[in-house]
């Protein structure tokens, strides 16, 4: 595949510059699955990986489901959302899902003009994927309150966007759409959950070691257990706002 390097400041660790190798999204689940064990992500019809020069801080991080337990907080979370519905289904841009990312992206990034200016907008980014990709749409009552976007994969599911109400971030919807990402790849039968790019001197991105045991890939293609002094288990509360990279919610 062709491609491109893109460079510019990190949106992650600010006093750092990043260099990220872009190329088109492979139409296939089986090729981008194994673009998944050489660094890459997927952002729309665009893959990508860190090429940074003396820099490895960005590292794929992914939960074996059938070995996962939830901690302490992440039960909490998960009894406060008891009254929140899932269901899963296609891609399908409304102006309900619209409105709520904008909302989020607004309220969460501080970004007063963020958003898409119409509904067109919107569907260019959510509406379409190149790999078999699904919304996980979440709903208080009748009124919806978070979308999750995630691929699903041949043994994988991988998570890609998720956003919500900002009027309801006390109810940890992040923690609890990743439980519910967990139970997805379960009830389909899959291995792994895969939460993307694990950053540990990344404050809005070492969440992602909380869903244990996960396994992180090192620069030899191996997977290796993640292991960690002292409980990370944080509060129940979700990541916290984070830099605007080339996917925001999961990296």
């Amino acid at each position: 595949m062709s491609g491109y390097v893109q460079v510019g400041t990190c949106a992650y660790l600010k006093d750092r510059s990043w260099a990220l190798e872009m190329q088109p999204a492979p139409r296939s689940d089986a090729a981008y699955r194994d673009l998944l064990e050489t660094h890459h992500r997927r952002s729309g019809w665009t893959v990508y990986r860190p090429v940074c020069r003396g820099c490895r801080a960005c590292v794929p991080l992914r939960v074996p489901v059938d070995a996962f337990r939830p901690s302490k907080s992440q039960r909490r979370a998960e009894r406060r959302n008891a009254d929140v519905t899932v269901d899963v289904g296609p891609l399908e841009p409304t102006e309900e899902k619209w409105l709520l990312h904008d909302a989020f992206v607004r309220a969460r990034f501080s970004d007063r003009d963020g958003g898409f200016s119409s509904l067109a907008d919107y569907a260019y980014s959510f509406g379409s994927s190149p790999v078999t990709t699904v919304e996980m749409r979440y709903r208080l009552g009748e009124r919806l309150v978070g979308l999750g976007l995630v691929d699903l994969l041949p043994d994988v599911v991988s998570s890609v966007y998720f956003f919500f109400d900002p009027a309801e971030a006390r109810r940890s919807l992040g923690t609890f759409s990743a439980l519910r990402e967990v139970a997805l790849a379960r009830e389909t039968g899959r291995r792994y959950l895969y939460l993307g790019y694990w950053i540990e001197a990344c404050r809005e991105m070492r969440y992602k070691a909380r869903f244990r045991p996960c396994e992180v890939l090192g620069a030899d293609g191996a997977w290796t257990p993640l292991e960690l002094a002292g409980d990370d288990d944080g509060d129940a509360g979700d990541p916290p706002a984070g830099p605007a990279g080339p996917t925001r919610a999961r990296g």
